[in-house]
């Protein structure tokens, strides 16, 4: 049986994926976005071109954040292997691929699309607002709606994306309308730095992986996503608790606190320390 692995945002680390590649020799790779890769996709696979492994991947919203990024993965010769917007026959499954994020310049969804098409918004920028003669490089990971009502008319058994599906807090039901079309039964996705396992909607199976992380097909972990510093700090944040909600911390001279009347309700009172002798009764 083939073995496909599934990679989350590498985000400039890729060690841990030609590891797994040395160790277990998949057929395929694919990797989900936000690859800001530090060389030439090139160079860092070099070591895979004799290999029976191929790569895949699908650009993330970090991914044209400089030209030096952007350079990395589209001058390389795996730029012939991005799969966004299309649908590729890996090892006998079709695989459907929607890189990069809905961007509200562009297309928010549910809202209608702004410009639906790369040149609608060219032709409203002008020469003066291009990026190397076409579209500007941020915007070439923004989610178009001519790509995604393109990507409908397809048929595919998995979709790859970037951006979450409906599953998600912060996730798309545009993605799950895709999926349907499509006739797939699974979406995987990245770029909520989160490894989930979402209980089946609307006849669809939809996996999560988490930062740096990697699974197959069957959502068997090949290597353990990170955590995230940046969500890390912010549990650790809403762990350290006044001791009452909502209270600010204002100079000793004169602060707030919250007490609780007779009747049980919130009551805000103001006043200042005073010393232990001062108002006492003699």
């Amino acid at each position: 049986m083939s073995k496909i692995f599934l990679c989350g945002d590498p985000h400039g680390e890729f060690s841990h994926i030609l590891s797994a590649i040395d160790q277990w020799h998949p057929d395929a790779v694919l990797i989900l976005g936000d690859l800001t890769p530090p060389q030439s996709l090139d160079v860092i696979f070099k070591s895979v071109r004799d290999t029976k492994t191929k790569i895949y991947w699908i650009p993330g919203n970090h991914d044209t954040d400089t030209d030096l990024i952007y350079d990395r993965l589209w001058r390389s010769s795996f730029a012939r292997n991005n799969l966004h917007g299309r649908v590729q026959d890996i090892c006998g499954v079709k695989v459907a691929g929607l890189g990069g994020v809905f961007r509200g310049q562009i297309w928010m969804p549910p809202n209608l699309p702004l410009f639906s098409s790369p040149s609608l918004f060219i032709r409203k920028i002008g020469k003066s607002g291009m990026w190397r003669g076409g579209l500007p490089r941020r915007h070439r990971s923004t989610i178009f709606y001519s790509v995604y009502e393109k990507l409908r008319e397809c048929k595919a058994d998995i979709l790859i994306t970037h951006e979450a599906p409906s599953m998600h807090a912060k996730g798309f039901e545009a993605i799950d309308d895709l999926a349907i079309s499509l006739g797939a039964k699974m979406i995987i996705h990245a770029h909520q730095h989160e490894s989930r396992c979402y209980l089946p909607q609307k006849g669809l199976k939809c996996r999560g992986i988490g930062l740096r992380g990697i699974i197959d097909l069957e959502g068997n972990i090949i290597v353990p996503a990170q955590v995230d510093p940046r969500e890390l700090q912010e549990k650790i944040q809403k762990q350290v608790k006044l001791p009452f909600p909502g209270v600010r911390r204002t100079p000793a001279s004169k602060f707030r606190r919250l007490t609780k009347n007779r009747f049980g309700r919130l009551q805000r009172r103001e006043w200042s320390p005073v010393s232990k002798n001062k108002g006492r009764k003699s």
